[in-house]
């Protein structure tokens, strides 16, 4: 297998992170979601996210992606909380790697690019339990706070801090 190359999202990139973003939502939450959540509304506002992301980030946010052979297979992002008020000053905004790769140390590579081993916090959904367990392993914990998941009937969101 080919080393995993970890960089810094480009411009031209956003249309295929868009893309990407929504694969691995559909591979991560098939069942859990609605078909809607990466459909063309989905698209059209992915390929909006990740074109500011691309071209602008805010002062302090950082992402990353993962590539192997040229193609993108992960995606990144961490920044400022927007939580008020705030467990952390960092908070990972998310780590999506395609179901293929899973296992491949991609996620941990991403997951040390945005956050290093500093203080931060995330929310999880509460039904996920491979990313539970992979939160744990960078030694995030439930603080003992959940808010309910944006799509109706997906379950609580559970937030984890270290």
């Amino acid at each position: 297998m080919t080393a995993t190359r970890i960089r810094a999202p480009r411009p031209q990139d956003a249309e295929a992170l868009a893309e990407l973003h929504l694969e691995t939502w559909a591979e991560t939450y098939c069942g859990v979601f609605p078909d809607s959540a990466w459909g063309q509304e989905a698209r059209r506002g992915r390929i909006r996210m990740w074109s500011s992301i691309c071209s602008a980030p805010r002062p302090g946010d950082c992402f990353a992606v993962a590539e192997r052979d040229g193609r993108l297979i992960g995606l990144a992002g961490a920044g400022a909380s927007q939580d008020s008020p705030a467990p952390r000053e960092k908070q990972l905004f998310f780590i999506y790697v395609l179901a293929s790769e899973h296992g491949t140390g991609a996620g941990q590579e991403l997951a040390d690019a945005v956050l290093s081993q500093g203080p931060a916090s995330l929310w999880v959904l509460g039904t996920s339990s491979r990313a539970m367990a992979f939160y744990s392993r960078n030694g995030f914990v439930p603080d003992g706070t959940r808010r309910p998941c944006a799509y109706e009937g997906a379950g609580d969101e559970i937030r984890m801090v270290r």
